[in-house]
Parts: C-alpha cells; structure tokens; sequence
C-alpha cells in the first residue's frame, strides 16, 4: 500500500491517497475549461484507492460552476484549490489536484490534457465512477 500526503499552502485542508500504485503508475491529467487553465490543476486519481480530506474548522470554500456537478474545494484560509468531489449513489468521489497540494511523485510529469466539453451527463457520471477515487471529506467542527 503506497500512502501520499499534501495540503493547501496554510495547512488547513490535508489530504491522504491510499493506493496499490506508486505515484508513477498514477494517471495525471490537466483538464482544459476555463476553470482548471487558470488554477494550473493537475489531478490524479484511483478508483481502486481511497482519498481522504481533512479540514480545519471553516477552510473549505465549495465552488461550483458548469453543470454543477462536483464541488470544486477551496481553501478559504490561503486560497489553494485542492480538488474535487462529487456525491454519486455509491458515496463520494474525489480527484486530487497534485500542484495545489503538492502530492509528492508527480514532479517533472507531463499531464495528458483532457476536454470534457461535449459530455453528456450520464457520461460524466460514468467516467468519473471509473476514474475517481473513493473518498471521504471530514470537515472539523469548531469547539467555541
């Protein structure tokens, strides 16, 4: 079991990838809408893992745009976008993006570009259920 770990740039939104893969054998994309051009994202994801996101009280900003289908999760303490979620029938699914949380092993890889631009929803839905990782999103509550 190969573990990689980042976070946001202040620290307040971890998050964990647990998969069979190294962080070589992991797909790395860059997706083209307008979106993740200007935030630079580059994600990677494992149907087979599982991610896990961990946010102190109050850092996690939801931002949703297009077909507003995923959560696009913002660090509302430093401004990094770390990635993505989407609720399915089968629980959440994430993609991680790498640059925002600096996940190490992706240094130096050139991300296949992606264009989603003519998905319908149902192949939306279908890809990211065999493409993105199992996750979980735990938001610490606030103890004041």
């Amino acid at each position: 079991m190969t573990q990689l770990a980042g976070d946001c740039h202040c620290g307040a939104i971890r998050v964990i990838l647990d998969t069979q893969r190294t962080a070589a054998e992991l797909p790395l994309r860059a997706c083209g809408c307008e979106f993740c051009r200007r935030q630079n994202a580059q994600y990677t994801s494992d149907a087979g893992g599982h991610a896990h996101f961990e946010a102190a009280p109050g850092s996690i900003t939801r931002y949703r745009f297009g077909h507003e289908s995923s959560d696009f999760l913002v660090c509302a303490e430093c401004g990094t976008f770390v990635g993505a979620v989407s609720e399915t029938d089968g629980g959440l699914l994430a993609v991680i993006n790498v640059r925002g949380v600096d996940l190490p092993g992706f240094e130096g890889r050139t991300p296949e570009p992606m264009t989603y631009d003519d998905e319908a929803p149902a192949e939306r839905s279908a890809r990211r259920a065999g493409r993105w990782t199992p996750a979980v999103l735990v938001e610490a509550q606030s103890t004041v």
